[in-house]
């Protein structure tokens, strides 16, 4: 089981769109995931479809050390993709609800969720407090999305030597993803200027910006089951090939066939929602 946080102390940067999206895909893929929304914003649990709920990550957090496991247990909620599950969050979460930095890890670790779960993605809020550090020491790699901007070149450099500084090799970004990619002279300068500072932890695949996501978010569609054909979803698709080492034909058989499958269920259940509305009407 491999555990990821998604972070970048730099907000803005489609941290929650790319943790959402690389689960559902990771998901649909055949691979079971459990999805831990660590920010107070609680935008993944909205976008995950599953909302607050109780008890969430704070509660597990400000639960007696023995009682940590169960609580997390508790907590995990599933989404409308199957083998995805969520922890979510709640507005009330700080810092302070963290006894200790260590808390997340050794809860995880209580749990045995290798016996449930493929991959833990973490979702933090921007920042380097409390919370993004348990999620830090409770992670085996750090994937951080940023935008293509000098500030947000500038901003990586300065929180992986903070990272250092902190959590020395424990601690350690594996990749960086460019996010919001209109391929402009600009931006393609900052991409060389990624590629000269991080080396091959820059993912080839650049995210482009499109309104797709936003649609999906809006409408609570899943990308991968209603735009599996938009230009979004076929970036991800590839990014999670390069993320994880997934074969992109064996990737892109299974989207289809699942979404051919919700597809079919769907349009049963319109059909069954117009009889049922047929029905009522004639006997009325």
């Amino acid at each position: 089981m491999k555990i990821v946080s998604v972070l970048n102390h730099k907000g803005g940067v489609g941290k929650t769109t790319f943790t959402g999206c690389v689960c559902q895909a990771l998901a649909l893929s055949g691979f079971r995931v459990v999805a831990i929304d660590n920010d107070s914003q609680h935008n993944l649990s909205t976008m995950l479809g599953t909302g607050v709920h109780t008890p969430n990550i704070r509660d597990v957090y400000r639960a007696a050390d023995g009682d940590a496991a169960g609580v997390f247990l508790r907590s995990v909620r599933t989404t409308e993709v199957p083998d995805l599950h969520i922890v979510t969050s709640q507005a009330g979460l700080v810092d302070a609800d963290i006894s200790s930095t260590d808390s997340l890890r050794d809860c995880l670790a209580a749990c045995s969720l290798e016996r449930f779960y493929d991959y833990i993605l973490i979702d933090n809020a921007p920042g380097m407090g409390r919370l993004q550090e348990a999620a830090i020491v409770a992670s085996h790699e750090i994937f951080v999305p940023t935008e293509l901007k000098q500030f947000a070149v500038d901003g990586i450099a300065v929180m992986e030597r903070m990272l250092e500084s902190r959590f020395g090799q424990a601690a350690h970004i594996t990749k960086i993803v460019p996010n919001f990619y209109k391929d402009t002279k600009r931006q393609n300068s900052y991409l060389v200027a990624l590629g000269s500072l991080f080396g091959d932890r820059v993912t080839r695949t650049a995210v482009p910006a499109d309104s797709v996501f936003d649609e999906c978010i809006t409408e609570s569609k899943v990308l991968f089951l209603h735009r599996l054909y938009s230009k979004g979803a076929a970036y991800y698709l590839k990014l999670i090939h390069e993320l994880f080492d997934l074969d992109e034909q064996s990737v892109w058989e299974a989207m289809v066939a699942k979404r051919k499958r919700r597809m079919s269920e769907d349009a049963r259940r319109r059909f069954l929602e117009r009889r049922r509305k047929q029905d009522a009407t004639h006997a009325s």
